[in-house]
């Protein structure tokens, strides 16, 4: 199973790369050697341009077998957990600094590379997962910057509007996520010689490299903020917020799969793509879309890496009972 050794690797780095933003956050931050309000957008670009060079639109076809699987697993996916999200900050069970973040996560499509392979493992329709990933990231690079520039950037400058706020993020939208997905597509079915690099593993490593930058700047960024702070028992119980929240959604998954798929190996497809959330995507969407007034980056990339670290290890944990239920 390919996945749990590389997701375990990928958190491990995450780890690293959070401790080491403790240790010299000055480093990470704007003015300092690495540059990072420039590398960022060049990282950014660089995972959006990857991914237009990997985008297969045959996968998308798979999607389409099963249209009520498809309607159901995408209302599903972006707005299961905004309820959720609703509750807990209606309740007060978080210091509302965390409100943003738990939003953005919410609103994030699936992952593409762990819910396919955890789809395969589990004796699920990988193919179908594959084709449902494919439409959530390409609708979630719409849906994203549109949510949050209804919901978010209204509440942060006096008197704008919903229009408003849509056309502050519309700009970078366009270049730094269209262009170069649209780019990286068009290279890859239309020029004569290979752009970029036609082995899979080391294209791989590519956009990680990337996401652990933008990593190591977010979590730079909140540790200028809050210092040593950041380790009080009010973080501690913002991930066991974002566990349960983890552990509730695919349970939901589980049950409104039931509902909306026709067979034993849809309905598995249809737990893993509802479940998680993609880190991949987010990133490099914090990136674009954190506060301009200067707020720390790291509020939005906290829970999602939590959430990231909890969906590794639930699915991994879930993978032996379904491959028995699926026979």
């Amino acid at each position: 199973m390919r996945v749990f050794p590389n997701g375990t690797g990928l958190s491990v780095a995450l780890v690293a790369v959070f401790f080491a933003a403790w240790l010299s956050p000055a480093f990470g931050l704007a003015g300092g050697p690495l540059f990072p309000e420039s590398l960022s957008l060049v990282a950014v670009f660089v995972i959006f341009l990857i991914q237009g060079w990997k985008l297969d639109l045959g996968r998308l076809r798979q999607a389409w077998v099963d249209r009520r699987a498809l309607v159901f697993l995408h209302a599903f996916i972006f707005l299961a957990a905004l309820p959720m999200v609703w509750l807990v900050s209606e309740w007060g069970l978080l210091a509302p600094v965390w409100s943003p973040g738990l939003l953005f996560l919410a609103i994030l499509p699936t992952t593409i590379s762990s819910c396919v392979v955890y789809t395969r493992c589990a004796g699920g329709d990988a193919d179908a997962a594959l084709g449902h990933a494919t439409v959530s990231n390409l609708l979630g690079m719409l849906w994203v910057p549109a949510v949050w520039g209804l919901l978010v950037v209204p509440g942060e400058s006096d008197g704008i509007g919903a229009l408003d706020s849509l056309r502050l993020v519309l700009p970078d939208f366009l270049l730094m996520i269209l262009f170069p997905c649209f780019l990286g597509w068009w290279a890859r079915n239309k020029l004569s010689f290979a752009l970029l690099p036609t082995d899979g593993a080391g294209l791989e490593k590519i956009p990680i490299g990337c996401i652990l930058l933008l990593a190591y700047f977010s979590f730079c960024s909140l540790f200028a903020e809050f210092g040593n702070d950041l380790f009080t028992p009010d973080t501690g119980f913002l991930a066991g917020i974002v566990f349960a929240w983890l552990v509730a959604q695919t349970i939901l998954a589980w049950v409104v799969g039931g509902l909306a798929c026709r067979c034993r190996p849809s309905r598995i497809a249809f737990l893993f793509c509802g479940g998680q959330k993609s880190l991949a995507l987010g990133l490099p969407l914090a990136q674009l879309l954190h506060s301009p007034d200067g707020s720390s980056i790291g509020l939005l990339v906290l829970p999602l890496a939590l959430f990231h670290f909890g969906q590794l290890l639930l699915g991994a944990f879930l993978v032996e009972p379904l491959r028995r239920w699926a026979k």
